[in-house]
């Protein structure tokens, strides 16, 4: 299981993933794959709160990247949001993404039979 930071590096100073982008970079990604990359680094950064932001960008344009909600279940974990977590590994599973069923059936509770 990934660590859980309490506080994010940063996270205040430049506010959102955009404002960072646009403060530090002077720039956004046009993709969905510059949006995933961009969301990497910032996660690699610890800086989960703005990797989600990315992450959900990367996947608002190409649903269909798996690797997008792959990553970003992991920082849903980072920052206590396992039910967010649990909804992105589903997404990332439908998507034949076989490699996020360990996580998957690790975060969900067994449900009692009715």
């Amino acid at each position: 299981m990934l660590p859980v930071h309490a506080a994010e590096p940063g996270a205040a100073a430049d506010g959102t993933a955009e404002d960072w982008l646009l403060t530090r970079v002077g720039a956004l990604p046009k993709n969905s794959i510059g949006w995933f990359r961009c969301g990497v680094g910032f996660f690699n950064k610890h800086e989960y709160t703005r990797a989600i932001d990315c992450f959900e960008r990367a996947v608002k344009m190409d649903p269909l990247n798996y690797n997008a909600f792959q990553v970003m279940a992991r920082a849903y974990i980072a920052v206590n949001r396992r039910e967010d977590a649990i909804n992105a590994l589903k997404q990332s599973v439908i998507l034949d993404n076989p490699s996020d069923w360990q996580l998957l059936v690790e975060l969900t509770n067994l449900q009692p039979d009715a």
